[in-house]
């Protein structure tokens, strides 16, 4: 019997980059995850009910620190100060680690070690756009890795962490022009070459 082809949607790109991988290992995908790759469902709205006081980011501020390996660095937070996400990027790997803190006392990181440069990219491409409204940061090793949601709309961002290895999860609020620091700041730093040889990156808003 054929396959049943999942209806069209404006995710079809994830989805079919990830058919083969929902295919192999179809019984470890997170559910979620699952009904995004099969272009049912909308995933905007079920982790917005899931996580609905998100607390807004609207304070960034970024650095390169001075040690070997050098690293990228930067800091989202609240005007009040009581949460924060913190993102770390390894110069010489790429290797990003984003870090979502409450109130000074509990921290929760999620690692993203499996982005090939195609992974950054085309994620960084697709967000630049803002074609879909749904964005997954993940690498070959999909779900079985730390990875992150991307929920854009049009005044501001909410981003979801998750590791199923560690059974954590995470999520924040961005505003709009903390979102456009933050993907231009990773964009200089995961794509140098482009960046150096464009200038200042495009971004579609």
């Amino acid at each position: 019997m054929p396959e049943r082809k999942a209806p069209s949607q404006p995710d079809s790109t994830v989805a079919a980059r990830s058919s083969q991988s929902v295919r192999l290992d179809g019984h470890d995908v997170p559910w979620m995850v699952s009904q995004f790759l099969h272009g049912s469902g909308d995933l905007h709205a079920e982790l917005a009910e899931r996580y609905p006081n998100q607390p807004l980011m609207s304070l960034f501020s970024s650095r390169i620190s001075d040690t070997s390996p050098r690293r990228g660095l930067a800091t989202l937070a609240t005007q009040d100060g009581s949460a924060s996400v913190m993102i770390e990027v390894d110069l010489s790997t790429y290797n990003t680690e984003f870090a979502f803190s409450l109130a000074s006392m509990l921290t929760l990181r999620f690692s993203l070690v499996s982005l090939s440069d195609l992974d950054r990219s085309q994620w960084l491409e697709q967000v630049q756009r803002g074609h879909q409204k749904v964005n997954i940061l993940w690498g070959k090793m999909r779900w079985r890795s730390d990875y992150m949601i991307w929920s854009q709309q049009h005044h501001y961002t909410s981003i979801y962490a998750f590791s199923q290895q560690h059974h954590i999860e995470a999520a924040a609020r961005l505003t709009s022009d903390v979102s456009k620091l933050l993907i231009t700041w990773l964009a200089q730093l995961w794509l140098p070459q482009q960046t150096a040889d464009d200038g200042e990156v495009a971004i579609n808003w």
